[in-house]
């Protein structure tokens, strides 16, 4: 009897086909300490990754570029918080321009009678505006480090330090406070002694026994000092600044350069100025060769530059590519091992 093998055959050798390669087991790499500090570090840096790009989505970015000023049309509002130490009827307060206007007639200046010693509340109010001033001054050289403690600093100098208590005494200084519309030419604020009288072709100063007492004290403190309308990230470098002398005739000049400042986000556009300041003071004695009149002058001029701020925010799709392409490294790095790591080098 024959039996018939073929079919046996053809079953044996299906069951021994493979079409997969085997890999060598002494290819296989066991799971040592290396691996897990390996996979713990990527880990760890690969979720710094995203907690960084998360951080940087949500902060503020700012594009800043200089522009030629065309725009000659428009206003330039001053706003002014300055305390001197004399009576309101000994001094007074007048700016002019170049256009021989007189700008008192585009605003309001209030003058107040109070006195130079100031309340424990209000001391402890300007010296920490001072403090607060001068630290940034310091520390930080660059708009963008400061916008985001401005806030605070905002509310502190916004917050004035009203008088509650009254002095015995006759009050002996003159708060001069307001605001006023300028043109953008160069022009002079100034606190000198009397009352001043506008005459054709510009203005005087009357002084003498009629118009308030000759002598004068020009020692000062400035609450406020900006031009345009306060806005976050611009510093005023003046305000909280404090000038004392026993002299009665000295002068104070301030040289102060304006630069128009348009600073733009996704939510509104504001038009405001920003300065830097210098000053120099002298003593006025005839007799040695040192003459003109005592008292407190600002000179502004403009700068012919604008600085303009745009908000530059990044998009959601710009993160969720971040977030991808971070999540991809992530996973390459976690299919790294030392043995490969060891190779790539040695290569």
């Amino acid at each position: 009897m024959l039996r018939y093998r073929g079919k046996k055959l053809a079953l044996n050798i299906v069951k021994e086909l493979d079409s997969f390669p085997k890999v060598q087991e002494e290819i296989y790499e066991p799971s040592t300490y290396s691996n897990v500090i390996l996979t713990v570090l990527i880990s760890i840096f690969g979720l710094w990754l995203l907690i960084s790009e998360v951080q940087f989505f949500l902060q503020e970015h700012y594009i800043y570029r200089f522009v030629p000023d065309t725009d000659y049309e428009s206003k330039l509002p001053i706003n002014i918080d300055i305390t001197v130490a004399s009576p309101c009827d000994s001094i007074g307060a007048d700016i002019v321009d170049t256009t021989g206007q007189n700008m008192m007639l585009f605003g309001e200046l209030k003058t107040d009678d109070t006195w130079w010693k100031m309340t424990k509340e209000q001391e402890q109010h300007f010296e920490k505006m001072r403090e607060f001033n001068a630290y940034l001054r310091e520390e930080y050289h660059s708009m963008k480090d400061i916008l985001w403690m401005f806030d605070d600093y905002n509310k502190l100098k916004n917050k004035v330090s009203v008088r509650t208590e009254k002095a015995n005494t006759l009050p002996d200084a003159c708060r001069i406070h307001g605001s006023l519309i300028l043109n953008k030419v160069i022009g002079n604020f100034h606190i000198t002694p009397g009352k001043s009288l506008i005459v054709p072709g510009g203005h005087v100063h009357l002084t003498g026994p009629f118009f308030g007492s000759g002598a004068t004290n020009f020692s000062h403190r400035i609450n406020q000092f900006s031009f345009g309308v306060p806005t976050k990230g611009i510093m005023y470098p003046l305000e909280g600044e404090l000038y004392e002398t026993d002299e009665n005739a000295v002068s104070f000049k301030y040289f102060i350069d304006v630069v128009a400042t348009d600073v733009k986000s996704h939510s509104n556009e504001i038009k405001t100025y920003q300065y830097s300041a210098k000053d120099i003071q002298r003593k006025i004695d005839h007799n040695s060769g040192s003459h003109g009149m005592p008292g407190i002058y600002f000179q502004y001029d403009i700068n012919a530059l604008k600085f303009i701020i745009t908000e530059n925010r990044i998009t959601m799709f710009h993160l969720i590519i971040e977030i991808a392409s971070t999540i991809g490294g992530y996973k390459n790095g976690l299919g790294a091992t030392p043995a490969n790591i060891r190779q790539t080098f040695e290569l």
